[in-house]
């Protein structure tokens, strides 16, 4: 598969940065000392671990589900094990990326705001945009993510402190689909309603590309009066297990874009 996409994150970054380098060196100043700030190499390696469990977690759940049309003993144990634990993963994955993302707009917000900082959490940042507290019109932007952004955090905050151990279970949603759903046996109840997995971590991913396709407008805007530069968005093209996030966002999430142009081939 091969996405290509104007609105990615790193690419935007990464631009800003030479553009940044060469606007020092028109001003004098080929030593500015500007570097990506730590949060964003921080993104790069979560976005690469959140590709690779998605990849995992869909490649053992296939493998599991097409053993269930064999006798019992012929049931793949090992691959759905397997893919309990890359869900796992991806819960924690996803909430180390939107808490490296929060630390790079932390790191624009103090920087251009003096005497304004922003907690390191993404959750943090949330709570303040509740309270209507962030500054230049930053609310509206982090607002967007109550859709799906709680859930998210309680799932994972279950596993890492509340001793949750989720289970994969198999049933139909209203349509006669065949789905695979969250069980939690703390709660003794799977997911509510006719969630399939599947779905929800692709409308996980939609829910944070379209919050990356905000703040990238909400930047263009600002990078303006903070800077007096503009960042160009080239389209960035991803191959395979690389585009994961966007492909999820696409497949089961229902993401779409007029600068995303995928190719399934």
């Amino acid at each position: 598969m091969r996405i290509e996409h104007k609105n990615c994150l790193q690419s935007y970054l990464g631009e800003w940065l030479q553009i940044m380098d060469v606007k020092a060196r028109a001003e004098g100043k080929p030593n500015s000392g500007l570097r990506a700030p730590q949060p964003v190499q921080s993104l790069m390696r979560h976005d690469l671990n959140l590709c690779l469990m998605l990849e995992l977690f869909d490649e053992r759940l296939t493998r599991f589900e097409r053993s269930l049309n064999g006798k019992k003993e012929d049931c793949d144990f090992g691959a759905y094990s397997e893919a309990m634990c890359f869900l796992d993963a991806i819960y924690f994955f996803s909430r180390m990326l939107l808490d490296s993302t929060a630390g790079i707009i932390g790191y624009f917000y103090k920087y251009n705001n003096k005497g304004h900082e922003l907690p390191d959490s993404f959750n943090g940042i949330l709570e303040k945009a509740r309270k209507g507290e962030l500054l230049n019109n930053l609310n509206t932007i982090i607002l967007g993510c109550e859709t799906w952004f709680p859930q998210l955090r309680d799932r994972r905050d279950d596993i890492v402190h509340r001793y949750e151990t989720y289970f994969i279970v198999f049933g139909q949603n209203s349509g006669g689909e065949k789905t695979a759903q969250q069980f939690s046996p703390r709660k003794n109840a799977p997911a509510k309603g006719d969630e399939d997995l599947r779905s929800y971590i692709g409308m996980v991913m939609a829910g944070y590309q379209c919050f990356i396709d905000r703040l990238l407008d909400y930047w263009d805007e600002m990078f303006i009066g903070w800077y007096n530069v503009s960042v160009f968005r080239h389209s960035t093209h991803l191959l395979g297990r690389r585009a994961n996030i966007f492909w999820w966002a696409y497949q089961y999430g229902g993401y779409r874009n007029d600068n995303m142009v995928v190719s399934e081939s």
